[in-house]
């Protein structure tokens, strides 16, 4: 199921196991997709985060929940690079760990390894 939250000027958009076809569909609905926080679909699937989609999302950050060494060699490069080049902030929990985001309508903050990052969504 994706679903997305919205909190004062920060939605937060949660892709579960969408592929390209239901990323296509929820393209196809007209329905806003803006979101300042990404959970990318699929544990960073090749078959995931397709250009349009990631223009319609614009995610400031995108979060990737995945396990060290998987079988799968998640996340894909060819994800990663597409989000690097929408300008996303991305983090892994393969390489940073538990990922904690907090956020009150107008900033959020990411608490990972310790050390916590200020993000003002414009």
């Amino acid at each position: 199921m994706v679903s997305r939250l919205d909190f004062g000027k920060i939605g937060i958009m949660f892709a579960a196991d969408a592929e390209a076809q239901t990323e296509r569909s929820l393209l196809d609905s007209q329905a806003n997709l803006r979101a300042a926080v990404l959970k990318v679909a699929h544990h960073g699937s090749r078959y995931s985060s397709t250009p349009k989609f990631l223009r319609a999302v614009q995610p400031l950050l995108a979060v990737i929940s995945v396990g060290a060494g998987n079988e799968y060699h998640h996340p894909d490069a060819q994800t990663l690079d597409r989000l690097t080049r929408m300008g996303a902030r991305v983090f892994r929990t393969d390489l940073d760990g538990p990922i904690s985001i907090e956020s009150d309508g107008a900033r959020i903050e990411v608490l990972v390894r310790g050390r916590k990052e200020v993000f003002q969504v414009p």
